[in-house]
């Protein structure tokens, strides 16, 4: 990760366009929800694809368990100056053993039913907040070692703005320090490694900075408590770019052992949104591997209402899943009649991620 001090102006026009489409290489029927294409000038092929909002799990999903290590927060300077940002390692006697990763048997559905097993949850592109506390808890990481790790090639610059600026977040406008602080205890609440909390509060602004200064999809928790606002404080203004422009710096709750490339998930090829290993998460996450069952009856139901066509009378031929980069679904051919980005067959089934596999009994 380069580091720089101040960005003057954003070099590459970044612009959120609305439509409607739908992504097939054999006839296909259908979406109908709103669909959102990526402008990043020079820097991605632009594609349309399909997906209502950059969807994440909440970490309220999980149990507290899911926290590997309690912290208490003491004082530091550590406040981004006019100086260059330096790349320290925290403390390693914070360092943990991570556990042991279970074993996951091999699916075994009764005949005539499927079986979809799913790895990690969120739509798995950008940074695994999970990731990013093992990453601090376990292998010593700071928060820009987890920023680099999770958005390869990119620029942490300081803005010099954040302390006078007026940002918007869930129709509330204010001072960065306390909506991103809102933002980040939403996000992660105030149990994670203090560098996994700074690492959320780089990606938030920097997404907020991303929308012109407006969060439009992010979500605030009231009252943070200071541990939270000491995190967002020390590195206040800091932000990610690429090529001189504020990158798109999504993130979600846990990855199923790497995080997913943007063109698997969703269509434009973001070069800084590839798939990284993530490997706690395989070890730690309790949502990894988990499985769930439909009958050829449910499942018909569920395709045939969604797209709006009728299967063959053979199930076996209902889902061939083709597989991209860290084993994310990109594409889900529908019985020979319908190619659909994976995510959207995750979100028509409920599953928690497009990282899945799909058995059936014959």
């Amino acid at each position: 990760m380069q580091v720089r001090k101040r960005i003057k102006s954003v070099a590459a026009a970044l612009a959120l366009l609305f439509s409607y489409a739908t992504v097939a290489a054999v006839p296909a029927t259908g979406a109908t929800a709103a669909e959102q294409t990526l402008e990043l000038q020079n820097t991605c092929s632009v594609e349309e694809y399909e997906v209502t909002n950059w969807w994440k799990a909440e970490l309220s999903d999980y149990d507290a368990s899911l926290t590997p290590v309690s912290y208490e927060w003491t004082d530091t300077d550590e406040t981004v100056t006019d100086d260059d940002i330096e790349n320290k390692n925290v403390d390693q006697s914070e360092r943990r053993d991570p556990p042991q990763a279970a074993e996951l048997g091999a699916a075994n559905p009764d005949p005539g039913s499927f079986v979809i097993t799913t790895y990690g949850y969120g739509h798995g592109v950008g940074m695994s907040q999970n990731g990013a506390n093992y990453y601090a808890s376990y292998a010593g990481m700071n928060y820009q070692q987890i920023l680099e790790h999770y958005y390869p090639g990119t620029s942490l610059i300081n803005t010099e703005t954040a302390g006078s600026e007026t940002i918007t977040v869930a129709g509330a406008s204010g001072s960065v320090l306390d909506l991103v602080s809102q933002v980040v205890y939403n996000e992660v609440g105030s149990t994670m490694n203090p560098e996994a909390m700074k690492a959320q509060a780089v990606a938030a602004y920097t997404y907020i900075k991303y929308y012109g200064n407006n969060g439009h999809d992010l979500r605030r928790k009231a009252n943070p408590p200071a541990n939270v606002i000491s995190a967002v404080e020390s590195v206040l203004g800091e932000a990610l770019t690429y090529n001189g422009a504020y990158a798109l710096t999504t993130f979600y709750a846990s990855s199923g052992g790497s995080s997913a490339s943007c063109s698997d998930v969703f269509a434009a090829d973001i070069p800084y949104l590839r798939s990284v290993d993530s490997e706690y998460d395989a070890a730690c996450d309790p949502y990894y591997g988990v499985r769930q069952s439909y009958s050829a009856e449910e499942m018909r139901k569920l395709l045939e209402n969604a797209l709006g066509i009728q299967l063959s009378e053979d199930p076996s031929n209902w889902i061939s899943f083709t597989t991209g980069e860290g084993g994310y679904v990109s594409f889900v051919n529908i019985d020979g009649q319908v190619n659909i980005k994976g995510n959207r067959f995750r979100t028509m089934l409920g599953l928690r991620s497009p990282k899945m596999e799909c058995v059936y009994g014959e």
